[in-house]
């Protein structure tokens, strides 16, 4: 459900075609809201939340003096040598991310995970999916994390699904998946994007979404399942209406977790 969202309207002077504009940040925010929500109720499989928000660099850390920034909803890496460091430390998650590289040939970046804090300008422990030219996908040091599956041309956006469990990690590349291997060694540490502008050229990112398979939604936007009321029946306060838990004015029963 999204507010405070205008649609510009024209029609031409014949008043045959009817044209509707809408931003493509607005578009892809709210594509990506929808997305984050339909994943947070998907309890069984953990909770999703954003890893970028589109609008700042929050929940980011910038390593070694690189530069970044944000505009239009995408994240954008502009200058230096680095890399942006979550704030939080995982250890088994899925990773949905898009990118775009800006450098025509030999561009070069990189998704961490894993990555702990020691090293400069990168980080020395860890695992890269590579964004270099000719390698995106892959991962130097782990036999088998190689990709096939082609991306697109520089300027135009590709879509990474990274799935991080125990020692295997699996990839798709544009919704086709490239491998399934074993042999992880580091139990956690941070996911990060590597920032390699000047050999690398820029890249733009957006649509980051993570999902912990260690955590779950404690509302999933439709019913009262996971909750119990103390004090009387629950519908006589309670109700979930358009995807919010509603509370009706008057005295009646409160509610609590069931675990």
């Amino acid at each position: 459900r999204i507010r405070g969202v205008s649609v510009q309207v024209t029609v031409c002077e014949k008043g045959r075609r009817l044209r509707r504009i809408l931003p493509a940040a607005i578009y892809a925010a709210a594509t990506f809201v929808a997305m984050s929500f339909a994943a947070a109720l998907k309890a069984d499989e953990g909770f999703a939340y954003p890893l970028f928000d589109g609008e700042s660099l929050a929940g980011w850390t910038v390593e070694n003096g690189c530069q970044a920034s944000v505009g239009d909803g995408t994240l954008r890496l502009d200058g230096g040598d680095g890399w942006l460091r979550s704030h939080g430390a995982l250890s088994d998650f899925d990773l949905h991310i898009e990118w775009k590289a800006l450098k025509e040939t030999e561009y070069d970046a990189g998704i961490y995970f894993r990555a702990g804090l020691e090293g400069s300008p990168f980080p020395k422990q860890g695992y890269q999916v590579n964004l270099k030219q000719g390698r995106e996908g892959q991962i130097a040091g782990l036999e088998g994390a190689t990709s096939q599956v082609p991306v697109h041309p520089a300027g135009e956006w590709n879509a990474f699904d990274l799935s991080v469990r125990g020692e295997t990690v699996a990839l798709s590349v544009n919704g086709r998946p490239a491998y399934r291997v074993g042999g992880l060694k580091r139990e956690g540490g941070y996911v990060g994007i590597q920032v390699e502008v000047p050999l690398g050229g820029r890249f733009e990112f957006r649509n980051l979404l993570i999902t912990d398979p260690t955590r779950r939604a404690l509302f999933n936007g439709q019913d009262l399942s996971g909750w119990e009321s103390v004090g009387g029946q629950a519908d006589i306060s309670w109700s979930v209406d358009d995807g919010v838990l509603t509370c009706r004015p008057g005295r009646g029963p409160w509610l609590r977790s069931a675990e």
